[in-house]
């Protein structure tokens, strides 16, 4: 089997502005002075790099190094596995960020059926140690769509862009059902996948927690 989250990026750009405030020129006893204040949104240091920017990463299970792409391949898969796997929202930009993430499994119609057959759950959330003290899962938010499933989490708080916080993980395992047999998977097309989305909002000014403000920007 495969589990596969392939690198998403999104990429929100504020409207760059620039706005230039005149004092004009005051003229008393021959004197003159003058203020101008310029304020700056969107790529303020000008180093050609958006200021709004978030990524979606994971550790390769084999070297440990930073995976860009996201692409882990894992053979030979036995019920019971607990396979390591952890996607990684960062916060490349200078503003602090609402999260929202979504997780997609595909296969659905197979996985579900194995579930039933083996009378356990069919929330696949289940098969991910995800927080909750730290993401809070959207239960209205499941949709199914094209043969796949996928749920919607909030990080809890701001991702900030201070070093120490800057990085969130959303699960570091994913773990296989003990209680599936050979014939629960055997009409998955040979392998499926777990891809991983996230969004991000400015912080400031949007709402009191990440559900508050995407409900109120996007009003979904």
């Amino acid at each position: 089997m495969k589990m596969n989250k392939r690198k998403v990026l999104v990429i929100a750009l504020a409207i760059c502005l620039i706005a230039i405030i005149s004092m004009g020129t005051l003229a008393w006893f021959n004197a003159a002075d003058e203020v101008t204040n310029e304020f700056y949104i969107a790529d303020s240091d000008n180093d050609g790099i958006a200021d709004f920017k978030v990524d979606v990463w994971e550790t390769d299970p084999e070297t440990g190094a930073k995976d860009p792409d996201g692409v882990v391949t894992y053979e030979k898969i036995a019920p019971g596995d607990v396979l390591p796997k952890n996607p990684t929202v960062e916060n490349l930009g200078d503003y602090d960020q609402w999260i929202r993430v979504y997780v997609t499994f595909d296969e659905w119609s197979t996985i579900k059926a194995a579930c039933q057959r083996q009378s356990i759950s069919t929330d696949l959330r289940t098969w991910l140690d995800v927080d909750s003290s730290v993401w809070y899962a959207d239960d209205a938010a499941t949709t199914e769509a094209n043969n796949s499933i996928t749920y919607v989490y909030y990080y809890r708080q701001k991702l900030t862009t201070d070093d120490a916080a800057q990085t969130v993980t959303l699960f570091n395992n994913v773990t296989i059902p003990g209680e599936f047999e050979q014939q629960d998977m055997q009409y998955v097309s040979g392998n499926f996948t777990i891809k991983v989305k996230a969004e991000a909002l400015q912080a400031d000014n949007t709402g009191a927690d990440a559900y508050a403000a995407f409900s109120a920007y996007w009003n979904k």
